[in-house]
């Protein structure tokens, strides 16, 4: 008997932001409500109704996976009657530099999205480009990413791997020594600033050198009201070779799923400065609503994504009433309450898989 949906992320690797937040995160909520949903196995296809699959696995983007094996299984599943959802999270239809080996990729990804019977995206501006490009035919859900808590960032880890595995103590002490920095900065008056993510991608712009742009009105500002920035990512040789010469004094923290929730918290500021192209306006929300749940203001480009955000938070770039909020900034505000409370009725878990369960029940 058909009575389930099955998962099938990209891959099983919890340290991707996409599977964890387009995945294993909502699935765990929607079982602990007793869907009928659980992860992909091949052994009990004929138990499904409907495959749930990640457009990214239409890429080599991980070694050990086959993407061509893999559309020959969602071919399978199709003509076996299953329904096919393809979730995807990016443009990855953006192709400046007109590159042939990812081009090749991208036919394969619509040789995918062909197999759909249902379309979800991650954001509006993703789903109208996905509508552009000729997919106009089938259902499309628009479902975001939920805020991700410290136990989602430590999904599938037991307890003696995250209280006792030695390799652990290394970011715990690099966690320590930022805390350590921070304080001392405001103990010298400057207001703490927080940039972080990936240092961009293969097949798109963007990463910390978009700081680059709001150098100039930062430094002018620091002359002021003194600041600091840290930058949380994954490329410490590119930090130095971007910020070396910045008059900001500046640290750097490796991006670990361990310390970041709380390296992050230190801060009093967050600049998410982003270059708009096709690739980044097609954005979630989830960085900004990752620094605000954690009680840290954001200053940000705008992108589709952020529009909503506007009451609280600046999100018309580093402009006048941006630079205007650091330069009076004490440094002990607190986000009003309000904030939070927005956050936690559209885009906590519970929200969210409450989204994924109405596509699922509307697969059933």
């Amino acid at each position: 008997m058909r009575d389930k949906v099955a998962w099938w992320p990209q891959s099983m690797n919890p340290l991707k932001a996409g599977v964890r937040m387009r995945c294993l995160n909502p699935l765990k909520q929607l079982r602990t409500q007793g869907l009928p949903v659980e992860l992909y196995h091949a052994e009990r296809a004929d138990q499904y109704r409907a495959v749930i699959v990640q457009a990214w696995a239409a890429f080599s983007t991980s070694q050990g996976h086959d993407p061509e094996h893999f559309l020959a299984e969602v071919g399978r599943l199709k003509q076996a009657g299953l329904r096919i959802v393809v979730d995807n999270c990016d443009n990855q239809f953006y192709n400046p530099r007109q590159d042939a080996a990812w081009d090749a990729q991208l036919q394969r990804l619509r040789r995918l999205l062909a197999l759909a019977d249902v379309l979800v995206c991650a954001t509006e501006q993703l789903a109208a480009v996905t509508r552009a490009e000729g997919y106009t035919e089938k259902p499309l859900w628009v479902i975001g990413d939920a805020i991700e808590q410290q136990h989602d960032l430590l999904a599938g880890d037991p307890w003696f791997k995250r209280h006792l595995n030695p390799k652990r103590l290394g970011p715990y002490w690099a966690l320590r020594e930022l805390q350590h920095w921070v304080a001392q900065q405001r103990r010298h008056g400057r207001l703490p600033l927080v940039w972080f993510g990936n240092h961009g991608v293969a097949y798109a712009e963007g990463g910390m050198g978009d700081l680059l742009h709001w150098r100039a009105p930062l430094e002018a500002l620091h002359r002021e009201r003194p600041l600091a920035l840290t930058i949380i990512s994954n490329h410490e040789a590119k930090y130095r070779q971007l910020f070396a010469d910045w008059s900001l004094p500046s640290r750097y923290m490796q991006w670990n799923r361990l310390t970041f929730l709380r390296a992050l918290a230190a801060h009093h500021t967050a600049l998410l400065p982003i270059g708009p192209n096709p690739f980044t306006l097609c954005k979630s929300n989830n960085r900004l609503t990752t620094a605000l749940w954690n009680g840290v203001r954001v200053i940000a480009d705008p992108l589709p994504s952020y529009v909503e955000f506007a009451p609280y938070a600046q999100v018309n770039g580093l402009d006048e009433p941006a630079l205007q909020a650091l330069r009076t900034a004490d440094g002990r505000e607190v986000l009003p309450s309000a904030t939070r409370n927005y956050l936690r009725e559209h885009w906590q878990i519970e929200r969210i898989a409450q989204q994924w369960g109405s596509l699922i029940d509307s697969l059933l």
